[in-house]
């Protein structure tokens, strides 16, 4: 049997690895072809990952393990201008808590991606299921 405590570790633990497998991902993009790709990335099991561009507007999906409601993926597809989400990247900060994505609810957070000057320029997504 597993404690609570243990749970919700284990769950930190899970995020935070997706977010190292989205800063890798975030990595590959700057360092790469900026358009975005129709494929799909892998993530572990039972975590989904988003890296998202900014273009001075919107955050658009780039590499993503999501897929839309109808099983299309979620590359190309911009985070809603109207979640507590962008508005907190907006001003440079992370969001983090329960969010529907696709129609799916996830323990999920969000967290700016800056140059060297401090200008945005994208976003990483990781969430747990719940």
């Amino acid at each position: 049997m597993s404690s609570p405590r243990r749970h919700f570790l284990a769950r930190r633990v899970s995020v935070v690895a997706a977010f190292v497998l989205a800063a890798t991902l975030a990595t590959a993009v700057a360092n790469a072809d900026p358009r975005p790709t129709t494929a799909a990335v892998q993530a572990p099991a039972a975590l989904s990952a988003t890296v998202f561009s900014f273009d001075g507007k919107d955050f658009v999906r780039t590499k993503t393990t999501l897929v839309t409601e109808s099983g299309a993926s979620a590359v190309g597809t911009k985070l809603d201008r109207g979640s507590a989400a962008f508005k907190a990247l907006m001003e440079k900060h992370s969001s983090a808590g329960p969010v529907k994505v696709f129609g799916k609810s996830f323990d999920g957070s969000y967290a700016p991606l800056l140059d060297n000057g401090g200008k945005l320029t994208g976003a990483l997504f990781v969430g747990v299921p719940t």
